[in-house]
């Protein structure tokens, strides 16, 4: 095994996509697809130096010290992905993403923040797709494989990350080169609010209100002041937007004192414009009536 750099490093994500509907497809033959799929990137890694830093599930979390390795090996695994011939009607299609930053190790593993954006441009993808940061992007675009280039995607706000990340797709010749958006918090209307800190814990209530949202329309978050609820909400609301074809709003009622007032506000946050003659109510009504959306309805409770 490759050792672990240090300083500069290069880290790249994988994560196979619909895993869970190719295990239900495929049943035991699962394994040896499973195992394939890990034999590919395992001789694409070690071809260009990368370190193996750990498995889990269906994804990989490797490090290398050169940028340009990491993107060779990349694109080596994708092509070697999608050449393989894979149970008729069931391709493996995996989803890629590249950050370079500080390589700081905690016994065998990397803690810091670059690790954890590297993680998330590996999420913004989809299957088959190769996603690379900024700073990846100023190391490799002068040495570049050969039949890859870069598509510029825009700056996306990724979960938890503070700073929008400017993100580029590597395009393989040969390969799908057409994706749907990033999935990144652009991906659905939204107007959440950009968190200044890191949320850290709680995961075991945001996936408890994640699943009770799933079965029903109304859900009130209660507590006393300064518990965090807000806090809570937005994260939930971050975590779940690509759940949400229409999107996700916040809408802060903490400037309101007059219930009458409720509808308008709400109308704002949403974008709903005010029709002449009609009751802004009955116009965010009819503006909704066909959405799929969440709304987070911040100090409802003075009000009632």
């Amino acid at each position: 095994m490759a050792e672990l750099p240090t300083g500069t490093v290069t880290f790249l994500f994988t994560d196979i996509e619909g895993s869970t509907q190719l295990l239900r497809d495929l049943g035991d033959g699962y394994a040896s697809v499973w195992k394939q799929h890990q034999l590919i990137i395992r001789e694409a890694l070690a071809a260009d130096g990368g370190a193996e830093v750990g498995t889990e599930g269906d994804s990989f979390f490797a490090a290398f010290s050169s940028a340009p390795g990491a993107v060779r090996a990349a694109v080596a695994a994708q092509r070697g992905l999608a050449a393989y011939a894979w149970p008729a009607g069931h391709s493996v299609r995996v989803r890629m993403g590249l950050h370079t930053g500080e390589g700081v190790l905690s016994g065998s593993d990397y803690v810091g923040m670059d690790v954890h954006r590297a993680a998330r441009i590996a999420s913004a993808a989809h299957g088959g797709q190769l996603i690379v940061s900024e700073a990846t992007r100023a190391l490799i675009e002068n040495s570049l494989p050969a039949g890859a280039s870069l598509r510029d995607l825009g700056k996306h706000r990724l979960k938890d990350i503070l700073q929008p990340e400017h993100l580029y797709d590597l395009v393989i010749e040969g390969l799908p080169a057409e994706f749907p958006p990033p999935r990144t918090l652009e991906a659905r209307p939204n107007n959440l609010p950009l968190q200044l800190t890191s949320f850290v814990g709680r995961e075991d209530q945001i996936a408890e209100i994640q699943e009770l949202l799933r079965q029903v329309r109304l859900l009130t978050l209660t507590g006393p002041g300064g518990t965090g609820k807000t806090r809570l909400a937005l994260q939930v609301a971050a975590e779940t937007v690509r759940e949400y074809t229409d999107g996700a709003f916040f809408v802060d009622l903490s400037p309101v004192t007059d219930p009458g007032l409720v509808p308008a506000v709400i109308a704002r946050a949403l974008g709903v414009a005010e029709v002449a003659g009609v009751p802004i109510l009955e116009t965010l009504k009819r503006q909704l009536q066909h959405k799929e959306l969440l709304l987070v309805v911040d100090n409802l409770e003075q009000l009632t």
